[in-house]
């Protein structure tokens, strides 16, 4: 082992600063009292459950929301599409032509001499004559219904006119049979006669004989 010498004079005297001084014992103030952990936990839990029922009862009431939009928007799809349809159906109706067959199937006929009634002073422009309908046949425009009943009308004529034909055939046929039918009974009635005729010529000669 070795020894450290000491210094001649001895070890100087150690000083004991300020900042080494042992600081002074003093009371602590009681620490604040905290939560407990399980009922902070409930707390922690119940806040989460309330979060995620909203966001549920959100989420529920934007989707009931985007349906009825949906719906909606079908709605007014097929909305328009209607009124798009009634629009066409108006315009054909406003057509002159659908005015022409409209009138026509009223009895309205057109005048090749109209007259014209000045407002409001009531002065007739024209010579007003009555129409028979047969003045611009051409102008008369027909409905589907008139139409049909004329193509109806034509083909009971034909059918008419087959059936008198037929019955014209018919009775001539009928009357060729009875004809050809006299005819053949006249003739085995006249050979008959012929038959008699000549029996009775043999029966004669053979009693002269």
């Amino acid at each position: 082992m070795t020894a450290l010498w000491a210094p001649a004079g001895g070890w100087p005297a150690v000083s004991e600063s300020p900042a080494r001084r042992p600081a002074r014992i003093r009371a602590v103030d009681a620490q604040a009292s905290r939560l407990a952990r399980f009922p902070f936990l409930l707390v922690l839990i119940g806040v989460f459950g309330l979060g995620m029922a909203g966001l549920l009862m959100l989420n529920t009431t934007l989707q009931n929301q985007a349906f009825q939009a949906r719906t909606l928007n079908r709605q007014a799809s097929q909305l328009a599409y209607v009124q798009a349809d009634l629009e066409s159906h108006l315009d054909a109706r406003a057509a002159p032509a659908e005015l022409a067959r409209s009138a026509s199937a009223l009895g309205m006929r057109p005048n090749p001499h109209p007259a014209f009634l000045v407002l409001p002073k009531g002065k007739v422009i024209g010579n007003p004559r009555p129409v028979t309908g047969s003045e611009m046949p051409t102008l008369v425009v027909k409905t589907p219904l008139e139409l049909a009943a004329e193509r109806a009308e034509r083909k009971a004529k034909r059918e008419a006119a087959a059936a008198k034909k037929a019955a014209k055939v018919q009775a001539a046929k009928v009357k060729a049979a009875a004809k050809k039918a006299a005819e053949a009974n006249k003739t085995a009635a006249e050979k008959k006669a012929d038959r008699k005729k000549a029996a009775a010529e043999q029966a004669r000669r053979r009693g002269d004989v």
